[in-house]
């Protein structure tokens, strides 16, 4: 786990997500620990090398450091924050993208695994790392120090980490997230269709269609899987996208609003402030007082 710490370390240069050069891995670092925030969790697997990180979702509390690992192969809003990191240790993690092609081929061929049941499961998870597991993690980000290994050996470790998580403790939220027939694959299926189109008015009937579910199976499913109703989830995603425009363009909150699906700005401030705390309009400079935006916008 040393060494894991050390290589995401030097690779991870500033606080924040930082792009690899091998195809759906990002490291992260944060040196202080952070305030609650709510941001979209895109399908991933997420190890930590250094630190602890806290995950909120539904009321449930999910903590990931050295010793745990968070599954997550559907995009959720989730409240996180770190919770312990500091310049001298600061927090160190990185992400493996859950690519949904990549995963059904993984269990495809690992068609001897546990098959997948009927039972819905809740869309986030964590796990005790093992050693097989870090063994594979160790081994992927060794290949970014050395060009050739990333080309040659990158895409064959990404698929192997992915296998021992599918053989692991949460092989079934795997299972079922990359299963054609699975409740959670199906609930995904909404999930796409929201994050496409969430600027335009998107029933709860057109939600269940794309999933190929009755009206109140698909209500059911979805909240199981991701701790909100359909149309509490579509407002996650509305208002976090208008989050990300006002803090990180500079843009006002009617143009965010209108741009993320609102017609009244009046509605679309009070959601905001129920929301996040602070009404529209102090956003940016919360985040900059906050340290989670370090530079003013160019004028």
């Amino acid at each position: 786990m040393s060494e894991l710490a050390d290589i995401v370390g030097r690779h991870a240069v500033n606080e924040g997500r930082t792009s690899t050069a091998l195809d759906g891995l990002e490291i992260f670092r944060a040196d202080m620990p952070s305030p609650l925030r709510c941001t979209i969790y895109e399908p991933s697997i997420i190890i930590v090398a250094q630190g602890r990180k806290r995950a909120l979702l539904g009321g449930e509390t999910f903590e990931y450091c050295p010793e745990r690992y968070l599954v997550l192969p559907l995009s959720l809003p989730v409240s996180s924050h770190v919770v312990e990191a500091s310049p001298e240790r600061p927090f160190l993690s990185f992400a493996l993208r859950v690519d949904p092609v990549r995963l059904g081929q993984v269990v495809l061929d690992a068609a001897d695994a546990e098959p997948v049941g009927s039972e819905t499961l809740r869309g986030i998870a964590v796990s005790e790392v093992d050693g097989l597991l870090l063994d594979s993690a160790l081994r992927l980000v060794r290949t970014l120090d050395d060009e050739r290994d990333r080309r040659v050996l990158g895409p064959g470790l990404v698929r192997e980490v992915m296998y021992r998580v599918l053989t692991g403790p949460q092989g079934r939220l795997l299972r079922a997230a990359g299963s054609q027939e699975g409740r959670v694959h199906r609930v995904s299926r909404a999930l796409d269709l929201i994050h496409r189109e969430y600027p335009r008015p998107i029933e709860v009937a057109e939600l269940a269609r794309a999933a190929h579910m009755s009206g109140s199976t698909f209500h059911e499913a979805f909240k199981a899987v991701t701790s909100l109703t359909p149309l509490q989830y579509l407002k996650e995603i509305r208002l976090n996208r208008a989050r990300q425009i006002m803090v990180w363009e500079g843009v006002s909150a009617k143009r965010a609003a209108t741009r993320v699906g609102y017609t009244s700005a009046s509605h679309f401030s009070r959601e905001f402030k129920r929301r996040f705390g602070r009404p529209p309009g102090r956003e940016r400079a919360w985040a900059m007082e906050s340290g989670e935006v370090v530079e003013p916008l160019p004028a």
